[in-house]
């Protein structure tokens, strides 16, 4: 092993294996969760909306008289379940076109697929144990997951094609 003043400075600021596989592992953390909660948003919206929309319609007289604002009537049976509608409608296209839970599962496994990495280069077991630069071998492990988590993402990009 080389000692740190031998190596030329343009190297010495080259990152660790470790360390580059630490920071996909962040990165794909933080995609899943934003997907994890831009889907669960989305569902949730969907779900209330849809189940609200028909009890402001059936009872948004009746409430508007029980609490002594006629005026109100007119917002809670017109006003509120349209915009309910909206959103409803908003968040399942929204669910359908950007597909957060695929996207979701998707970044998730390649996390979990890096971490198994980082910890068999870790403790040096299975063919990290047994190969001439584990360093290496945790490269191109790496890349290949963060390049196939690329391929498997570039089909759910929405595109004008799929839409018409």
């Amino acid at each position: 092993m080389q000692k740190k003043s031998d190596v030329p400075p343009q190297l010495e600021s080259r990152m660790s294996a470790e360390n580059f596989c630490v920071d996909l592992i962040e990165g794909f953390k933080k995609k899943a969760t934003h997907n994890k909660e831009e889907s669960m948003l989305c569902f949730w919206a969907s779900m209330g909306g849809a189940l609200l929309v028909p009890f402001f319609v059936t009872l948004g007289r009746d409430i508007g008289t029980a609490v002594g604002c006629d005026d109100a009537i007119f917002w809670l049976e017109k006003v509120i379940p349209s915009l309910l509608s909206v959103c409803v409608a908003f968040s399942t296209g929204w669910l359908q076109l950007r597909k957060p839970q695929q996207l979701w599962s998707l970044y998730r496994t390649s996390q979990r697929e890096l971490e198994d990495n980082l910890q068999k280069f870790r403790f040096a077991v299975g063919e990290y144990a047994v190969v001439e630069s584990s360093e290496k071998l945790l490269i191109e492990r790496v890349t290949k997951i963060a390049l196939d988590a690329h391929y498997a993402w570039l089909p759910m990009v929405p595109n004008p094609e799929k839409i018409a």
